[in-house]
């Protein structure tokens, strides 16, 4: 009750105090809430700095909708229904067109009639040649292949070329069976028998005192190195095993 009735007087006090009821920016309730020192620096510096530069920002936004939409705009209709579209009119027509007519009118086509006119004088000069070339070149042409050239070739064929050609062939295919038939003789009787007479020799001289060699070896040391592997370095092996066992000194 005492409790109570202090805090209520408490209370009571409090509301008669003229300060009492004006709360402290400083002081906030909230233990989690960021601190009052802390917020209004950063609300003044955003009120100092960001809010001129957006005001900023949106004055130049709509400073430039009303140019595009009002003064851009209308600008380019003008220019191309005012200074693109009649350039280019009278570009068409004061240009193009003429020059395209006297491209074609005074170039062209007296180039075309100057070719026709050049095409057609070439053909009446070259009829006299056509003609030349048809009763008078051509035939003798005919008549010299058929009466010299053939039987000059024909002459030279049969009594030069065909027997000088077929000596040739009797020379080469004379040497080979010549050469095929030293080689046979060659390898029979030369090489052959040096080969059957050091064959011999090998197999009853050297070969035969390799053979003896080989069985002397197999008859002498190989038993000897057995024996000598089974009845004393086996045996020593294992005495030595042994006595380091004896003594403890084998791992």
């Amino acid at each position: 009750m005492r409790g109570r009735a202090g805090t209520a007087a408490e209370r009571a006090c409090a509301g008669r105090l003229p300060w009492a009821a004006v709360p402290n920016p400083y002081v906030d309730d909230r233990s989690d809430a960021v601190p009052a020192w802390i917020v209004w620096p950063v609300k003044a510096l955003a009120f100092v700095v960001v809010l001129p530069f957006r005001l900023l920002w949106e004055g130049l936004r709509i400073s430039g909708r009303f140019l595009l939409r009002y003064v851009l705009r209308p600008l380019a209709w003008l220019w191309e229904h005012a200074v693109v579209i009649p350039l280019a009119w009278l570009w068409r027509h004061l240009v193009v067109i003429p020059a395209s007519w006297l491209w074609r009118y005074l170039i062209v086509v007296p180039a075309r009639w100057l070719w026709r006119g050049i095409v057609t004088l070439g053909r009446w000069l070259a009829w006299p040649f056509v003609w030349l070339w048809g009763a008078a070149i051509l035939p003798a042409l005919h008549a010299v292949m058929r009466w010299v050239v053939v039987p000059v070739a024909e002459f030279l064929w049969v009594w030069l070329l065909a027997p000088v050609g077929r000596a040739i062939i009797w020379f080469v295919r004379t040497g080979w069976d010549g050469t095929t038939w030293l080689g046979v003789r060659f390898y029979r009787y030369v090489l052959r028998p040096i080969g059957v007479a050091l064959a011999w020799l090998w197999r009853y001289t050297f070969g035969a005192l390799f053979r003896g060699l080989a069985y002397a070896w197999r008859m002498t040391v190989t038993p000897a190195v057995r024996w000598l592997h089974t009845q004393v370095l086996r045996p020593a092996a294992q005495a030595t095993r042994d006595m380091l066992g004896a003594l403890g000194l084998r791992r």
